[in-house]
């Protein structure tokens, strides 16, 4: 009997943990949405703020990612950097407009609105992650209501059939005379 309790206290004690796995997934999902609108609002105060340069397409890579290597020059030095290209991909030797932050000459934004460096890999995995974490809670959480009512539904027929096997006999001693035992007579 106290094995079935520990086992019934340890499914109800999941159920937290269901929660807040879900919870966690979903904030992971949020997690790349939110940098995405960082680095769009970083963009958009790198064209007010930055310092205006012209860079020049070295070398377009098609991989796994399309990339695009950039050299420029900002304050008297020459500078390289890629950027990736997902939505613009200009061939080697074409010039661009990209404002430069200064206190960070690495950091820049070009003018079609893309940051320097691949920004959001790590968040774009984190997200995928947790959109699969929320999925398996959801799903854990769905499972186990689906089991526990299948289990009310089998306990439910247990008992009507141990009730019955108990109201068939008395039925059936009261109908019929019981023939005496052979074994009885014979001591």
């Amino acid at each position: 009997m106290a094995t079935v309790q520990i086992l019934r206290s340890w499914w109800l004690a999941r159920y937290p943990v269901y929660a807040l796995g879900l919870a966690v997934g979903l904030v992971m999902m949020w997690l790349p949405l939110k940098t995405f609108q960082d680095d769009d609002a970083w963009g958009r105060r790198l064209r007010v703020n930055g310092v205006p340069a012209q860079a020049v397409v070295d070398e377009l890579v098609h991989k796994r990612r399309n990339t695009m290597h950039l050299r420029y020059e900002f304050a008297g030095a020459q500078r390289q950097a890629e950027v990736g290209c997902w939505e613009v991909c200009l061939p080697a030797g074409s010039a661009m407009q990209i404002w430069v932050n200064p206190d960070d000459p690495e950091d820049f934004v070009t003018d079609f609105g893309i940051l320097s460096g691949h920004r959001g890999r790590l968040q774009g995995v984190i997200g995928a992650a947790g959109l699969v974490l929320s999925g398996w809670m959801a799903l854990a959480t769905v499972a186990r209501g689906y089991q526990r009512r299948r289990d009310r539904r089998r306990q439910d027929w247990q008992r009507q059939q141990r009730d019955q096997r108990r109201r068939q006999p008395t039925n059936a001693r009261a109908a019929t005379k019981r023939k005496p035992s052979r074994h009885h007579g014979q001591q």
